[in-house]
């Protein structure tokens, strides 16, 4: 059995509300093969919520308590608070591994590019202060993108699940 994003498979829990349906996700969901997760969600987060970036570090940096967050301060109906974003990501990992080991899940595919599900690559913003209101008019938030892994993926990566983008799976 997978845990796979929940967006993969079509379930609308992107932060602006929406999915990235991948059929293949899709049939593994509908076939019992796969545990359909939302750690934003899991950890707290409303959808729709403020995009989210790295503003140091990664979810190894998170984890360990050096890295930061920033987001677009949209009136999305949260304050642009870095700390509580950061701390509804490490729940969120965390009660996604706890549900991986309730299920004996080995693997997982999840979303690249997320701050939670990232596996190979994480948007990023350096230095943007925890806010990053001026860099999303100017239409570069989200722009910034380096290797590494989200929180949730970092997490279930150290305990020992594989962690994989969508494009680890066949057909």
């Amino acid at each position: 059995m997978y845990l796979v994003s929940a967006c993969l498979a079509g379930f609308n829990t992107r932060y602006d509300g929406t999915n990235c349906l991948d059929e293949r996700v899709r049939k593994l969901v509908s076939s019992g093969m796969a545990l359909p997760v939302c750690p934003e969600q899991l950890g707290g987060l409303p959808t729709p919520r403020p995009p989210v970036e790295f503003s140091s570090g990664d979810g190894s940096s998170v984890l360990d308590g050096t890295g930061g967050v920033c987001m677009a301060a949209e009136g999305i109906g949260l304050p642009p608070d870095p700390e509580a974003f950061k701390a509804a990501l490490v729940r969120g990992a965390q009660e996604t591994l706890r549900m991986a080991r309730a299920y004996g899940i080995k693997k997982a595919i999840l979303k690249d590019g997320s701050p939670s599900c990232g596996t190979g690559y994480v948007h990023c913003r350096e230095n943007c202060g925890g806010h990053c209101r001026v860099r999303e008019e100017a239409g570069t938030f989200g722009s910034g993108k380096r290797p590494g892994r989200g929180v949730t993926a970092e997490l279930l990566w150290r305990e020992g699940i594989e962690v994989a983008g969508v494009d680890s799976l066949q057909g």
